[in-house]
């Protein structure tokens, strides 16, 4: 019986010091008017880290949560470490548990011990917390010290167009949790700019207390010379019910800007900096001649993409070249703003035989190397056939040869006919013959009446950024919803609620993302949408909230995003009759 016992100890002791779970408070007393900071972590080696369900938490509300996540990989074994901190506040006085947390993992459920807590009456004196944790050589906290905010630029010294990373850093020291913050970037006057996709998430050690860092980057691109000075960014951290909101700012970032040398400069530079490659191809190898072909020519490489100048077409007699369109495809999801832009054009051939389209030459400015360089494409053979519906005639004559001489004069020469007494009625048009044939000269008038307006669309698409972005908000934001119907319930509540401000960021052309939900209905307000819509939006994000913070089900999620497309729908209905208007 001995022997069975140890083998039990053994081995159940293993399993429980390997749960993946874990939860703890940073207090076990406080007074009715406080609340506790409940830490949650989840360890292990899977790709995504499941949600703790918090089904029996107990009589707690959930004041805030806020979720860091982090992967490490040693020697090819990975490890994935969720923690989730959720502010608690208790219902009532008196000795209350926070009940198992669970989580559930390849189908096993694994489960926290319950937490004993004890709730005096407001104003009673509590002992500190220090003395009740059992870790005391942790450092104390200064007022102020549980969360601050930095900003910096990867490079105070740029040149004139070079890529530079502003990164804006949130600093949350462990054990401490808040909602879910509003960032508002600064204005970026004489930048271009473009928000990177995907924050990073570290911990940090500072003077002995450990921060888990948040950094949201933005790739800048200076449009002026001289000290440019970023204005400070800030950061508001929602309160509750019985503590007030909380405004962190940074301090500004000073830009000094150079101007790029004219020592080298090529006389096609159009102003690009960065690395950069360039390929063009056309659509066929083989064509028939005065026939057109698309030549399509791509940029690629790490740098401002959309501003990208169209390459200048080398000059050759035997092609016509007609209008071009671009296309800008940018991925800002790797700490760098890469991505590529095309350019295609009609050319047609005018001569038959053997042609090459001469190689197409492109210039930039390379920070890194601090040179010039000029790339070109490589030269494209095409093979141009005859037009078989004209007859062919002889390139050479040999106007010795009598018989060569009269085919060629004969297939030249027009026989005269004479000229009737009278027209005859009979050969006159009919009906539809008059239809075809006005037909035939009104149908090309609208045809160049479309492309011209297709052209000037295009055109106002490149030069007016606050069109382009309202031209494009609906069919992104409905992107953003169709990618997320695979996700999980909370990452649905997020999707709608990116694509929801995405769209209505670039309906007002006013960023969005850094309002309060109060500075968001203020400005739609101003911005004279019916207050009916107004009473929606405000709706639905109150639902995408709950659906972020709070467990959801399935069907929930799905109806946020249905409703969301409903409401996208109709705001694009209301925006359209306001222009009209």
């Amino acid at each position: 019986m001995l022997l069975v016992g140890l083998l039990s100890i053994l081995l159940t002791s293993p399993i429980s010091a390997q749960s993946p779970i874990t939860a703890r408070v940073d207090r076990n007393t406080l007074t009715i008017d406080e609340q506790v900071v409940l830490t949650v972590t989840v360890t292990g080696d899977f790709l995504k880290i499941p949600q703790p369900d918090l089904a029996n938490l107990g009589e707690f509300i959930v004041v805030s949560s806020s979720t860091s996540t982090q992967v490490s990989i040693v020697n090819g074994q990975m490890t994935s470490q969720g923690v989730y901190l959720y502010r608690l506040q208790p219902l009532h006085e008196g000795a209350v548990e926070i009940g198992s947390i669970g989580v559930n993992i390849d189908g096993q459920l694994y489960q926290t011990d319950p937490i004993q807590l004890e709730v005096f009456a407001g104003g009673t004196p509590i002992q500190p917390p220090s003395q009740t944790n059992p870790d005391t050589d942790a450092p104390t906290l200064s007022p102020g010290e549980e969360f601050f905010v930095k900003a910096q630029v990867d490079n105070p010294n740029p040149f004139l167009g070079q890529q530079i990373i502003y990164t804006f850093q949130i600093y949350q020291a462990s054990g401490f949790a808040f909602g879910q913050p509003d960032y508002t970037p600064p204005p970026f006057t004489d930048f271009w700019s473009q928000e990177i996709i995907a924050p990073l998430h570290h911990p940090e050690e500072i003077n002995g207390i450990t921060y888990m860092v948040t950094e949201i980057m933005t790739a800048l691109f200076p449009a002026n010379l001289g000290t440019i000075t970023i204005e400070p960014a800030s950061l508001v951290i929602p309160g509750s019910l019985l503590s007030p909101d909380i405004r962190l700012e940074t301090e500004p970032v000073t830009v000094e800007v150079k101007s790029l040398p004219e020592q080298g400069k090529p006389e096609d530079f159009s102003g690009a900096v960065g690395q950069y490659s360039i390929n063009a191809n056309l659509s066929d190898s083989e064509v028939v001649i005065n026939h057109p072909l698309t030549l399509r020519v791509t940029i690629e490489g790490t740098g401002n993409i959309q501003t990208l100048a169209e390459p200048v077409l080398p000059e050759m007699d035997k092609w016509r070249m007609f209008e071009s369109k671009s296309f800008t495809d940018i991925d800002a999801s790797n700490g760098r703003m890469t991505g590529t832009r095309t350019f295609e054009r009609l050319v047609v051939p005018g001569q038959a035989g053997e042609l090459t389209f001469e190689p197409i030459s492109f210039s930039y400015y390379d920070p890194d190397a601090q040179a010039y360089n000029t790339i070109s494409t490589e030269p494209i053979p095409v093979t141009v056939l005859p037009d078989d519906s004209q007859p062919a005639l002889p390139t050479v004559v040999d106007f010795n040869d009598e018989e060569q001489t009269v085919n060629l004069l004969a297939s030249d020469i027009r026989h005269i006919k004479p000229v009737p007494t009278s027209l005859n009625v009979g050969t006159a048009l009919s009906v539809a013959g008059q239809v075809v044939y006005w037909m035939a000269w009104i149908v090309p008038l609208f045809l160049v009446a479309g492309v011209q307006i297709w052209q000037h669309r295009q055109q106002r698409l490149q030069k007016d950024p606050a069109f382009a972005r309202d031209q494009r908000a609906k069919r992104q934001a409905l992107t953003i919803l169709d990618e997320a119907k695979t996700a999980g319930s909370k990452e649905q509540a997020a999707a709608a609620g990116r694509a929801l401000l995405g769209y209505l960021s670039d309906k007002l052309n006013k960023p969005t993302a850094g309002l309060t939900t109060g500075g968001l209905i203020r400005l739609l307000r101003e911005s004279r949408l019916q207050t009916r819509h107004i009473e929606r939006i405000e709706a639905l994000l109150h639902q995408i909230d709950i659906g972020r913070f709070a467990p959801i089900s399935a069907g929930d999620a799905e109806s946020i995003i249905v409703e969301t497309r409903r409401l996208i729908d109709d705001l694009e209905k209301s925006f359209s009759r306001q222009r009209k208007r």
